[in-house]
């Protein structure tokens, strides 16, 4: 054995051993408890959440706690206004339920005037590529069916830590100083974050914006799509484009939607139904249904081959049917047909298209009760659309950059459409224990999800080893592969290959696991921030 990878991670020491060029065993340590644990992608709002467990509140409780911490401290990735999804196991009943938390294009949205503007495709930032942000609507519906605290306790830290300040986490300040340029272009963005000075972790951030809007939604969660905020979102939006209605924001509402679901390996898969690409891994799944380690081995290019065949079965699949359900016109159970796959595998090949987007985190909860909540939310690119409204400091997702304007396209523009999502997080309920998964990673987030859920259920990982085996993705932007370095590349059918150092951000993952017995764990990814804590 030869010893390739040493590196210090926080606390922890990753030992990366490859053995006849596999990669055998990587070591960050989970956390273990008989009570309620947390993972989220910082510190604070994994404390935050557990605050809230530890007082007596639920998994939904602390759920609002970390996501409202996470907007607040890592705003590039989650902001107030992004969307927000979850899947909720209830340990009662062992019941899974999903609630939809993406926005829809505004009134004014038409091809017409994006072609009149002079686009010809979607924007990636700026006023014309915003929808309808959907957080804060999901997460007081959420809190409505589910929680058991008083909502406005719950926001209380969050606006807190917005209005005193905190330490910027590596994520954040790597994102300012990298994105400043482009945020400063912004009159709002330059009033809403620290622009001229360069950002080091550990500097103490303030936004007093977005703790004056967290006060008002702790007294009443849909200010913020009515009255003073909503008037103010609208007018700043539309002073460069003529997209929303008042209307638009008062008629939104979260949906509650039953979640899709496959058989895989002895466990129930559950997933997000469209508009989210959710279904894109259950396919991704059903299609490695006969996966046997003895046939191919986790390292090997024989993997890589045939999973890359696949990916491009399911992109193909995704662009030609996924989007707001609305307007599809195939059912799920189609989708999720078996012979349909198989016919798919051979006439449905998907072409680069050169979009990514993986500016997104991931946080699971799990109770004294069982209950997880795996909650996921996003602003699509880095600070979305880099557009922040100023008195309120709530800078716009750019998820409107998913639609075309293509009018024969099943994701073209059209006024309350929603597009198609690349948000989802996986939960598997076993016969003895139950999972949550989820990742940043935007239009690869299927491909990883099947690499990592492959890892422990075809392989026999444990969790952690198997969030934290090397990764591959099929480049939807150049049709190129990139992989980490740990596999076996002989035999690979592919010439465009990107080689990354081990410990790349090829997403940044994250998995909760509750046995049945009792026992509670979180396992987080080294590849970013991610930091699993409970009680005790």
């Amino acid at each position: 054995m030869d010893l390739v990878n040493y590196i210090y991670v926080g606390t922890h020491i990753l030992l990366n051993i490859r053995a006849k060029n596999r990669c055998i065993k990587m070591f960050k340590t989970p956390f273990f408890s008989r009570k309620g644990v947390i993972v989220s992608e910082n510190p604070i709002a994994t404390m935050n959440g557990l605050e809230v467990l530890k007082r007596g509140g639920n998994a939904v409780d602390a759920a609002v706690a970390v996501s409202f911490s996470l907007a607040v401290t890592i705003p590039h990735l989650g902001g107030v206004g992004g969307d927000f999804f979850a899947l909720i196991y209830d340990g009662s009943t062992g019941k899974v339920n999903h609630i939809n938390g993406s926005g829809y294009a505004g009134k004014g949205a038409t091809i017409d005037l994006m072609r009149d503007k002079g686009f010809s495709k979607m924007p990636v930032k700026g006023a014309y590529s915003v929808t309808v942000p959907g957080l804060v609507d999901a997460l007081y519906n959420m809190w409505r069916r589910f929680g058991s605290e008083e909502w406005s306790r719950l926001l209380d830290k969050p606006s807190k830590i917005a209005y005193r300040g905190f330490p910027a986490s590596h994520s954040l300040s790597r994102a300012l100083n990298m994105l400043g340029g482009e945020l400063a272009k912004d009159p709002g963005s330059r009033v809403h974050y620290p622009l001229n000075r360069e950002i080091h972790p550990g500097d103490l951030i303030k936004f007093p914006a977005l703790a004056r809007l967290l006060d008002i939604l702790r007294e009443d969660p849909r200010a913020f799509y009515e009255g003073d905020v909503m008037e103010k979102m609208v007018e700043y939006i539309n002073r460069e484009a003529p997209l929303f209605s008042e209307e638009d924001f008062r008629s939104y509402s979260s949906e509650w939607l039953d979640p899709i679901k496959i058989t895989f390996k002895g466990f129930e898969v559950y997933e997000m139904p469209p508009n989210t690409q959710g279904i894109s891994t259950l396919q991704m799944l059903h299609y490695l249904e006969g996966l046997t380690p003895s046939e191919v081995e986790p390292s090997s290019s024989e993997r890589i081959n045939l999973f890359l065949k696949l990916f491009k079965t399911i992109f193909c699949l995704r662009d030609k049917y996924i989007t707001d359900p609305r307007y599809m016109d195939i059912s799920i159970s189609k989708l999720l047909d078996k012979e349909f796959l198989k016919t798919a595998l051979k006439e449905c090949i998907y072409h680069p298209t050169g979009s990514g987007g993986q500016d997104t985190t991931y946080f699971a909860v799990i109770d004294d009760n069982g209950t997880i909540v795996s909650g996921i939310q996003s602003l699509f690119y880095g600070f979305g659309s880099k557009v922040t409204e100023p008195t309120y400091g709530v800078t716009f997702n750019c998820r409107a950059h998913s639609f075309s304007l293509d009018e024969q396209h099943i994701n073209s523009l059209a006024p309350g459409k929603k597009p198609m999502h690349t948000l989802s997080s996986p939960v598997l309920v076993g016969k003895d224990r139950a999972y949550a998964h989820g990742l940043s990673g935007g239009h690869y987030r299927p491909q990883l999800h099947s690499e990592i859920l492959t890892n422990m259920l075809v392989y026999g990982m444990d969790p952690q080893t198997a969030l934290e085996f090397p990764r591959f993705v099929w480049n939807i932007e150049n049709g190129g592969l990139i992989i980490e370095d740990g596999y076996d590349l002989q035999g690979l059918g592919y010439k465009d290959v990107e080689v990354k150092s081990y410990g790349s951000r090829l997403g940044v993952a994250a998995t909760v696991e509750y046995r049945f017995d009792g026992l509670r764990a979180g396992y987080g990814d080294i590849r970013g921030d991610m930091y699993p804590a409970g009680l005790v």
